[in-house]
C-alpha cells in the first residue's frame, strides 16, 4: 500500500506527504480478458523461471532509488536503479531454487523482475509524471506482462502485487497526517466518510478488481503458480507509537510528528482504506477463479508487519529522515502563504505575487518530499517478513 508525498509515494504503496507525510507508493493493472483458463497447479511448467510484477513494494522502493535524482538515505550515485535484490521477489525465488534476472537499470524494462515503482492497475490512473527514466506509459501492469514474454517463456512462479497506487493510498494518509502542531495545511485527499471509503475511492477499487482479475487470467496459462499479494498496514495503533523524535533541537521527523498529533484518526482511516483495498484484491482472485483459473494463490500479508509500522520501537518500514526545525518552519510558512494567496476572495490574489508564492511553495514541497520519499515502504527486514509470508503460502505448490 503505500508511495511518498505526491510523486514520492505514488511510486508503491503510497504517496509522500508535505509536512507530515506517508508514502506510499504502490501499483498497476489493465483490463485484458483471457480466452482460456489457467493450468492446474498439478502440472507446472518445467521451467525454473520466476517473474515479479507490480509496484513499489516488490520493486524495493527505498532500498533502491528509481528516480533520476539522488535521494536522502542512499549514496548520490544511486539513481535510476533497477529493483532491489533485497526485495521479497528475489528472496522467494532463491528459496524455491528458481531463477530471476533483475534489470540493472530502471531505464529499460527487461528481465524477470519487472516491478515498477508507481505502477498503477488501470490506464485511467496513469496520469502523473513519475520522475523516472522509464517512460510514463510503461507504469502499468499490462506493460510489465508484455515485457515478461511469458507466452514464449513460461514461468514456474509469477508474483503480482498491485493496486495501492490506483487508490492513492498515500494521499488518504496524507489527509489525516497533514498537521503541523495540530494545524492542517490543506494537503491530501479525504478517502473515508462515516466509516467507509468515499465513492471516488470505491470507483478506483472497482478498477483495481477488474484489472487484476484480467491480468491474472492473462498470466495463468503460462505460469505454474500465480501468487497475488495484498498489502500490509504501515500505520501502527496509537499505543504502538514509540518514536520520540517528533520535536527536538536536532530536527523533526515529519511522519512521526504528524502521526502523534492525529494517531487515532489516522489509524482508523488507514484501517478502513486498507481493508477495502485488500477486499478488492481478494475479489479479483475470486473473479479469476470463477473464470476457470485454478493456479492462483492469494497471499495475505495484511498482518505481516503488525507491531513494526512507522514510528514504532522496531519499525520494518521507513518513516522520514529528520528535517531541521528551522527548515520545516520556513517550508511550512511558504506553503501556507501560497495557499492563502490563492484562496477564493483573497485580497492578495494578484498574479505576480501569487505566482511568486506558488513557486516558493513548490520548492518547499520538494524539500519536504526529499525527507519522506520512501516512507511506509518496507526496510530489508520488512521485505524479509513479506518473503516469509509468500514462502509459507506457496509451500508444496512451487
Amino acid at each position: 500500500m503505500l508511495r511518498a508525498w505526491g510523486a514520492a509515494i505514488r511510486r508503491s504503496p503510497w504517496r509522500g506527504l508535505a509536512v507530515v507525510a506517508l508514502a506510499g507508493a504502490l501499483v498497476a493493472a489493465v483490463v485484458l480478458v483471457a480466452t482460456h483458463p489457467g493450468p492446474s497447479p498439478s502440472a507446472p511448467p518445467v521451467t525454473v523461471r520466476a517473474v515479479a510484477l507490480g509496484d513499489s513494494v516488490p520493486y524495493g522502493h527505498g532500498l533502491a532509488n528509481p528516480y533520476l535524482t539522488p535521494q536522502i538515505g542512499l549514496p548520490k550515485r544511486d539513481v535510476s536503479q533497477g529493483p532491489s535484490a533485497l526485495a521479497y521477489p528475489s528472496t522467494v525465488a532463491a528459496h524455491f531454487g528458481l531463477t530471476m534476472t533483475v534489470r540493472p537499470t530502471n531505464c529499460r524494462l527487461v528481465g524477470d523482475q519487472l516491478a515498477i515503482s508507481g505502477a498503477v492497475a488501470s490506464a485511467a490512473d496513469n496520469t502523473e509524471p513519475s520522475g523516472q527514466c522509464l517512460p510514463q506509459q510503461n507504469r502499468m501492469l499490462d506493460n510489465e506482462i508484455a515485457a515478461s514474454g511469458l507466452t514464449k517463456h513460461e514461468a514456474r512462479l509469477v508474483m503480482v502485487q498491485d493496486g495501492a497506487d490506483d487508490i492513492h493510498f498515500g494521499e488518504c494518509l496524507e489527509y489525516e497526517l497533514a498537521q503541523v502542531l495540530g494545524t492542517g495545511i490543506g494537503l491530501g485527499t479525504n478517502c473515508v466518510n462515516n466509516g467507509t471509503v468515499t465513492p471516488a475511492i470505491g470507483a478506483d477499487l472497482s478498477r483495481v478488481r477488474s484489472g487484476l482479475a484480467s491480468a491474472i487470467e492473462q498470466i495463468a496459462p503460462d505460469a505454474g503458480t500465480v501468487a497475488v499479494l495484498d498489502y500490509y498496514q504501515p500505520i501502527p495503533a496509537p499505543t504502538e507509537i514509540a518514536d520520540d523524535s517528533g520535536l527536538s533541537g536536532l530536527g523533526t521527523n515529519l511522519v512521526c510528528t504528524g502521526l502523534k498529533a492525529n494517531a487515532s484518526s489516522t489509524a482508523a482511516a488507514a484501517h478502513v482504506v486498507l481493508t477495502a483495498l485488500n477486499e478488492s484484491i481478494a475479489g479479483a482472485v475470486a473473479d479469476a477463479r470463477g473464470h476457470g483459473v485454478h493456479n492462483v494463490v492469494l497471499v495475505d500479508v495484511a498482518h505481516a508487519l503488525d507491531g513494526h509500522g512507522v514510528c514504532t520501537a522496531d519499525p520494518w518500514v521507513f518513516s522520514a529522515e529528520s528535517i531541521s526545525d528551522a527548515s520545516l518552519a520556513l517550508d511550512t510558512e511558504q506553503i501556507v502563504a501560497a495557499r492563502a494567496c490563492t484562496a477564493a476572495g483573497s485580497a492578495l490574489h494578484t498574479g505576480s505575487l501569487c505566482d511568486s508564492l506558488l513557486a516558493r511553495s513548490d520548492q518547499a514541497k520538494q524539500s519536504l518530499r526529499a525527507h519522506v520519499w520512501r516512507t511506509a515502504h518496507p526496510t530489508a527486514q520488512g521485505q524479509r517478513a513479506l518473503a516469509v509470508q509468500v514462502e509459507r503460502a506457496l509451500r508444496g505448490r512451487v
